[in-house]
């Protein structure tokens, strides 16, 4: 692990014909824009960090040797089973992908998740394939929806009927989550311990490092505004610029303790860190 630390980088969807796609989010990227990603990500010396290894560094504090990054998906886009998986097979890398499991085999039911183009949602027949070639397949909730204001009762059954559903289709072990939105709060993290998580992955700038919270993995949003140069500068330092460096140190620090995250966002949301 290089001193500066891990880019765990999150994507969503790729798009395979953004120019004729004028709709497209900003969760998207461009199919072309992704080659570009991993090609760069390999002539750089970066190789996929293994779910063993990475659990090492987070939970046991071991150093991880070499020069290594984490990609990881949000959502369950076809795309990603389409495109993404054989771009980065010619790499040797393989990825996380963080699946809302009642959305599979039907379109999403939210108004800010569509598909373009040909895209649709993941069946678990892909998703299967995507496990057997070494994709690591964790939780992101059942209907992906804002972890922060649900009631317990609900909640638990976001966390655990996700789970439930991957373990059953794939028999391998759910114990990572990332937050849909980003959005959690003390409850979010306790709920999630108590039903078997391990580890959980927030949208924080940063590198990832032995010193991580392992409920509050940072991770990097690549998304369709990114350049080159702005996809570099987040991989090399984990931030977009030295102001959000400066903005999302403060924001750890202050959000350091969950309760305190909690109370300040209760009398303060609009406080400028982010929920996250």
């Amino acid at each position: 692990m290089s001193k500066a630390g891990i880019p765990v980088l999150n994507y969503h969807a790729i798009d395979g014909n953004m120019a004729a796609n004028p709709d497209s989010r900003n969760v998207s990227v461009s199919l072309q824009s992704f080659k570009n990603h991993m090609e760069w990500l390999h002539k750089h010396g970066y190789k996929s960090i293994s779910e063993a290894d990475l659990r090492n560094l987070v939970l046991h504090r071991k150093p991880v040797s070499g020069k290594h990054m984490l990609i990881t998906f949000d959502d369950g886009y076809y795309s990603l089973y389409q495109h993404a998986q054989p771009i980065m097979a010619q790499y040797g890398f393989t990825a996380t992908l963080f699946l809302s499991t009642a959305y599979i085999g039907k379109p999403y039911g939210l108004s800010d998740f569509y598909f373009v183009g040909d895209d649709r949602q993941l069946s678990w027949e892909e998703i299967r394939s995507l496990s057997a070639n070494g994709w690591s397949i964790q939780s992101h909730g059942d209907n992906h929806v804002k972890m922060n204001g649900l009631d317990k009762q609900t909640l638990i059954k976001e966390i655990t009927d996700s789970k439930k559903a991957i373990e059953e289709n794939l028999g391998k072990p759910v114990d990572s989550f990332a937050f849909p939105y980003g959005l959690y709060n003390k409850m979010v993290l306790d709920q999630l311990k108590a039903t078997g998580y391990t580890m959980a992955y927030s949208v924080h700038s940063g590198l990832l490092s032995r010193s991580s919270q392992r409920m509050r993995i940072p991770r990097i949003e690549i998304n369709n505004m990114d350049t080159m140069e702005s996809f570099m500068t987040k991989v090399t330092t984990g931030y977009i610029s030295p102001e959000n460096e400066r903005r999302s140190k403060i924001r750890d620090i202050i959000y350091g303790n969950p309760a305190v995250k909690d109370l300040i966002e209760k009398v303060t949301p609009k406080f400028g860190f982010g929920n996250h």
